[in-house]
């Protein structure tokens, strides 16, 4: 009876390590998928940091090149305007001209004729 005993110490002892295991398994796996979540947690705002930064840079060089851009427009349309001013005021200038010369050549019948 004494051995029956010990067996039935041996085994409450054993089924008390082994829910000891189970208990500290367990708290190794929560804390393993604590450190997971805080990793990716951290992860995710590194990203979203290095993703506003970089958005920045481009919003930068996009403002940069727009804002040349409305220069240039600017500095185009006066240029435009200037090329059209000066060609009406030639053309106006050249227009007595132009119709003396046109009324001329109407005019001028060549009637000789060759053989």
């Amino acid at each position: 009876m004494a051995a029956s005993g010990k067996s039935m110490e041996t085994i409450h002892a054993l089924l008390e390590a082994e829910k000891e295991a189970a208990t500290v398994v367990e708290k190794a796996r929560k804390e393993r998928d604590a450190r997971l979540k805080q990793a990716a947690t951290e992860a995710e705002a590194e990203i979203n940091a290095y993703r506003e930064a970089k958005e920045k840079e481009f919003l930068a060089e996009v403002e940069k090149y727009q804002g040349s851009s409305g220069d240039w427009a600017k500095q185009i349309a006066e240029q435009t305007e200037t090329l059209i001013n000066k060609t009406q005021t030639f053309s106006k200038g050249k227009m007595d001209e132009v119709v003396a010369m046109l009324v001329k050549v109407v005019n001028t019948v060549d009637t000789s004729y060759e053989k």
